[in-house]
């Protein structure tokens, strides 16, 4: 996923139309004009000035305006002045003080109060006087890979200009002995079809009446169509950012509290390459606050295979809307916490978002990952091999969930634990429970980020006494009926509960609670070793639970299940 800087929206840009006089020449369409090199971090020098610099490629038959076309950089913006591109003309932007360094190399339009370009990545945009789009670029250090060039001196070229928002696959270093090529054709000029899918980051209600939808490029408005929101059709969507990857979504009415929305992307909304969005459907809602237990961690990556990324899942334990924007996570209970991400990223009840770094195609890693539900951040709380803590907090630092994890928390029988997740065996369980959480299974290729978990447990149900999941355990890591899940509802409130695995003669081998106070009732899991962690034997056992509570009730029950290896 590219990084994206969500900017001030479109009006702000606007207020500049009178600048633009009677143009002789029409504005570009989008495309019409492309940025086709960066020269953002100058220095050191590899044969060109150290200046700064924009190069502009017009793909036009006809002479175009560029007049008053608004050239954003980050947070800042600037005018071009007064003259035109010629077809097929190549222009270098600059600031006024660099005009005369980059004359020698084409023509130079000095821009006023020139951007500073950040070498460590921001959007720049070209939109017309009109606020039209002309083109964007998520300029990102990724466009200069992290081979030799990716150290100063060397600028980023635009080698497939009849694909121009196809970032980062159609940019990549210059490979000029000087460094670039600023008004020359660019020294990589090849085909790299666009066919990528525009893929929704974000949706949220930027009010109770507009929804914000954040892509992962830009996106064409014209023409496009209604959107439907519930059914109902919505008022035409408008760009929201500079790059037309945000659009607001204006509604016929409302949305109401606690419910969510779903809105239905039109068929003629595509990206400039004619691709369709990856899903057809958003859903979304207006957030609330998660109180603890609502959201709680569901599986961790600690140890990755080489070449791969770090993980951790979360879960809405809940039926209401939560925003990740508000969330913080920490890497021990007195590190500091970090917020996961800036961007409104929505997790809706009972939903999955797996949190990486990591920018590998994980669908591809992970055959039963769902990649709609990864969510790349800037930066997460590192997992270290050996174990460690993660906690989840709210805005005002209230503990939501906290997990201990260690690789002891494996099947003992693994050869090794790199490459291996460590899943809870029921979502809902608590996260600080360590038989709660199990090794992943292979036939998923040992994790399932953003989907359910390969090892999860039938339900026992909640209609009193003790019931299991299952009547067998076979826990040889093929994610069937590799844990057994034990659930105690004595009924009533304040009730103590013990549970213990005796062998068919009676011997106890495994306490799975003891007087653990549980109100209700709770569940426990089982996964076929020893109190000792030892792997215990084939063959039939006997699970007793015990409970007592503060009205004096004592009840007792007992099941057996069978222990099997295949």
């Amino acid at each position: 996923m590219k990084k994206i800087i969500l900017l001030p929206l479109l009006p702000l840009y606007l207020s500049v139309t009178a600048q633009t006089g009677s143009a002789a020449f029409p504005f570009p369409v989008t495309g019409g004009i492309v940025i086709s090199e960066i020269m953002a971090d100058p220095t050191p020098s590899r044969g060109l000035p150290e200046r700064e610099y924009l190069e502009i490629f017009s793909l036009s038959r006809d002479t175009l305006e560029l007049k008053g076309i608004m050239l954003i950089a980050g947070n800042d913006t600037a005018y071009l002045p007064e003259g035109v591109a010629a077809p097929g003309e190549l222009i270098i932007l600059c600031s006024t003080g660099s005009r005369a360094d980059l004359l020698p190399f084409g023509r130079v339009m000095a821009v006023k109060s020139f951007p500073s370009l950040n070498d460590a990545g921001e959007l720049i945009a070209l939109r017309t006087p009109g606020g039209s789009l002309v083109h964007s670029v998520s300029y990102s250090p990724e466009f200069l890979g992290d081979g030799p060039r990716s150290g100063g001196g060397w600028s980023a070229e635009l080698t497939d200009t009849d694909n121009p928002f196809h970032e980062p696959d159609a940019w990549s270093p210059s490979t000029d002995p000087s460094g670039g090529t600023p008004g020359r054709v660019n020294s990589t000029v090849t085909a790299v079809a666009d066919t990528r899918c525009p893929s929704v980051i974000a949706a949220w209600p930027q009010t109770p009446g507009v929804v914000a939808v954040l892509f992962d490029e830009t996106i064409i408005l014209e023409e496009s169509g209604p959107w439907l929101a519930d059914g109902i059709e919505t008022m035409p969507a408008l760009s929201g950012d500079p790059a037309d990857r945000t659009l607001l979504v204006t509604l016929a009415g409302e949305i109401d509290p606690g419910t969510v929305l779903t809105l239905q992307i039109p068929p003629g909304l595509t990206d400039f390459a004619g691709n369709q969005p990856c899903t057809g459907d958003i859903r979304t809602g207006l957030p609330s606050g998660p109180a603890p237990g609502e959201i709680m961690f569901n599986e961790l990556m600690p140890d990755p295979s080489p070449g791969c990324s770090e993980y951790m899942e979360l879960f809405n334990n809940s039926g209401k809307i939560f925003d990740l924007s508000a969330l913080l996570l920490a890497g021990s209970s007195k590190g500091a916490a970090t917020a996961i991400t800036g961007l409104h990223r929505q997790l809706l009840p009972g939903a999955f978002v797996a949190l990486t770094t990591g920018r590998e195609d994980f669908a591809s890693v992970y055959p039963c990952a769902d990649e709609k539900s990864v969510f790349r951040a800037d930066r997460l709380p590192a997992l270290p091999d050996d174990g460690g803590t993660l906690v989840l907090y709210d805005r005002s630092l209230n503990v939501i969930d906290r997990v201990d994890f260690s690789p002891g928390m494996h099947m003992i029988f693994l050869s090794g634990t790199e490459g291996v997740a460590l899943e809870k065996v029921s979502p809902g369980m608590p996260s600080d429970v360590a038989s709660g959480w199990h090794s992943a299974s292979g036939v998923c290729g040992f994790g399932t980020p953003g989907a359910p978990n390969s090892v999860l447990t039938g339900d026992t149900g909640e209609s009193g006494g003790l019931s299991l999941s299952t009547g067998r355990i076979s826990p040889d890591g093929d994610g069937f009926e590799d844990v057994i899940s034990v659930g105690v509802f004595p009924g009533g409130e304040g009730n103590v509960i013990t549970v213990t695995v005796f062998t068919d003669r009676g011997y106890p081998v495994r306490r799975l609670a003891e007087k653990v106070t549980a109100d209700a009732g709770a569940q426990f899991v089982w996964d076929g070793v020893s109190d000792s962690g030892a792997r215990l034997p084939a063959g039939l056992y006997m699970i007793i639970a015990e409970s007592f509570n503060t009205a004096g009730s004592s009840r007792r029950w007992k099941k057996v299940c069978a222990l099997l290896y295949r």
